[in-house]
C-alpha cells in the first residue's frame, strides 16, 4: 500500500469513528443530559387550600413547601418531580378553623401531604426570551390523610438557567381521601377543596437520570 493510499484509508477510518461518536453521543445518554435538578425554594413557594362553607370560603396558606424537581426542557415526558408540604403549616387565620381541620386530616398520624408526579406532556410549549415556557399536563400521585390516589393537573412552566417557576390549581375531594368533613357554625363544610400552588425552584445543574 503506498504512503498516498494508507493516509487516504486512515481519514476515512477515523471520519468513521467520528460519525459512529456522534451518533452514540446524540442518543438516549444525550437527552438525558437535558435535564435539569431544581430544589424547590421554601421561601418563595406557596400552596393555598381553599374551602367553602355556607356563609363564607375561607384560605389556609402554607410556605413549608420542599421537593425536588428533575425536568427535561427539549422532552417534557422524561421529567419527575416530587413535592411535599406538612399538613400542618397551613394557617387560615383562624385558630379554632385550623385546629379543627388538622384534626380531621389526622396531622398528627399523616403528617404529610406528598405529590409525586410521574407523567408530563406538553399541551403549549416552547422557547421563550429566556429558556422555555408554556402549559404541560402532569399527571402523578397524590398521598394525603394516608391515601394515595391518581391526580391530573394542568401546570404553567417557566424554566430558564437558574429558576423554575411552575403555577397549577386543581380540586381534591376530601370524601375520596376519607377525610370526615367538619361542621363550621352548625354545617359541613363542602366536599371539595380548591389547590393552588406557585412554586419556585433554584436549578441546581444538569442530571443524567430522574431522582
Amino acid at each position: 500500500m503506498t504512503p498516498r493510499c494508507f493516509l487516504i484509508r486512515s481519514a476515512r477510518l477515523v471520519g468513521a469513528a467520528a460519525v459512529v461518536v456522534g451518533f452514540l453521543l446524540s442518543g438516549p445518554e444525550a437527552a438525558q443530559a437535558q435535564r435539569v435538578v431544581a430544589t424547590v425554594d421554601s421561601t418563595k413557594s406557596v400552596i393555598d387550600y381553599t374551602g367553602s362553607a355556607p356563609l363564607h370560603d375561607w384560605t389556609g396558606t402554607s410556605r413549608a413547601v420542599s421537593g425536588t424537581l428533575v425536568l427535561d426542557p427539549e422532552t417534557p415526558d422524561s421529567s419527575r418531580a416530587v413535592l411535599r408540604v406538612p399538613v400542618a403549616s397551613f394557617d387560615s387565620g383562624n385558630n379554632r378553623r385550623d385546629r379543627k381541620m388538622r384534626e380531621v386530616t389526622e396531622a398528627e398520624r399523616y403528617p404529610t401531604v406528598e405529590f409525586r408526579a410521574t407523567d408530563f406532556q406538553s399541551e403549549l410549549w416552547g422557547r421563550a426570551s429566556e429558556g422555555h415556557a408554556g402549559r404541560w399536563r402532569v399527571t402523578g400521585d397524590l398521598t394525603f390523610h394516608g391515601r394515595t390516589h391518581p391526580v391530573e393537573v394542568t401546570a404553567d412552566v417557566a424554566i430558564n438557567e437558574d429558576r423554575v417557576r411552575i403555577r397549577a390549581q386543581f380540586p381534591i375531594s376530601l370524601t375520596r381521601f376519607e377525610v370526615e368533613r367538619p361542621s363550621i357554625l352548625w354545617a359541613s363544610i363542602g366536599d371539595k377543596i380548591r389547590i393552588d400552588a406557585r412554586i419556585v425552584a433554584r436549578v441546581q445543574g444538569p442530571s443524567s437520570a430522574a431522582r
